[in-house]
């Protein structure tokens, strides 16, 4: 593997929307295979619509960081290719903007390699300049201690588990609750 320099965090653009939308779709592909824990709900099962999600996206990443369903997109670039990503999502309702929505994802073959620790950190960073955030949450599953641990060292508490809150490909999985609380009151 190459050098961690060779490897940058930056915001995916609009013409990259595919590139993001095919990483994700092969990221959730290979949730829960060969032993590891699941990082995506999606069954391997579901049908992927690059057309629609491009479409959806193009609204979110435009909608301004104070509006309704906002989402902010950080890749991680390995040369010229996106083999990372974690985004932002504000909510649905006005009353929740205070808060953000993290989801992210590292190709299976750039794990463990501190990849998703700079996301984190750049998103992290974001969220922290913009003046209604407070508070950022996520949903990990119970059976990817790893992404848990990761979220924890960025400051992530547990704040509730949902037993069973997803049966993807036959298998039950608790989503644990994390929030970070940004400090922004």
């Amino acid at each position: 593997m190459e050098s961690s320099r060779t490897k940058t965090v930056r915001p995916v653009t609009l013409d990259e929307v595919d590139c993001y939308l095919l990483l994700t779709e092969a990221i959730a592909a290979g949730s829960g295979v060969d032993g590891e824990g699941h990082s995506h709900a999606y069954s391997r099962s579901e049908p992927f619509d690059v057309d629609a999600g491009r479409s959806c996206e193009a609204i979110r990443w435009t909608t301004p960081s104070d509006g309704v369903g906002y989402r902010r997109v950080w890749g991680l670039f390995d040369r010229d290719q996106i083999v990372g990503y974690l985004h932002l999502t504000g909510g649905d309702l006005r009353s929740e903007l205070h808060r953000a929505e993290l989801g992210m994802g590292v190709a299976r073959s750039y794990g463990r390699q501190g990849c998703g620790r700079r996301l984190m950190t750049t998103a992290i960073a974001w969220a922290r300049n913009q003046p209604n955030s407070d508070s950022i949450d996520l949903g990990v599953f119970s059976d990817n201690p790893g992404a848990r641990q990761l979220h924890e060292a960025h400051g992530f508490q547990v704040v509730g588990r949902c037993a069973d809150r997803f049966r993807v490909n036959g298998k039950s999985l608790d989503d644990i609750e994390m929030t970070l609380d940004i400090g922004q009151i």
